[in-house]
């Protein structure tokens, strides 16, 4: 039984609507995916950070910057930069997600000084 003004646009309509939602789901999981690997990128790099002040601080063996690279490249970052001044050390590191490169920065020091 077919209308006889029928012209299949509502089939056209509906599907245009889904493909719709599903680009909008799949943005929505593109960002949050991101996000996601830039949160985990910064608590990597703030350990690697804190571990480079370990051994700047003689608290463990080796080299400060040595030690932030090796642990930046154990979870597929790239160190950037890094720095000492004084007994505080700052580091960059960036990472490669998805063709998206993400760059966060951390820095550790030997204690809590309100004039910084």
């Amino acid at each position: 039984m077919r209308i006889k003004n029928d012209t299949g646009s509502g089939s056209v309509l509906g599907l245009g609507l889904i493909l719709g939602i599903l680009g909008i789901i799949t943005l929505g999981f593109s960002i949050s995916n991101q996000s996601l690997a830039k949160s985990r990128l910064q608590a990597e790099t703030d350990s690697a950070a804190l571990a480079a002040e370990d051994v700047l601080r003689g608290i463990a063996s080796g080299y400060p910057c040595e030690t932030a690279k090796e642990m930046v490249k154990g979870f597929g970052g790239v160190l950037e930069s890094c720095h000492i001044v004084n007994l505080d050390i700052y580091i960059s590191v960036y990472q490669e997600n998805l063709g998206i490169v993400q760059r966060v920065k951390a820095h550790a020091g030997v204690g809590l000084d309100p004039t910084r």
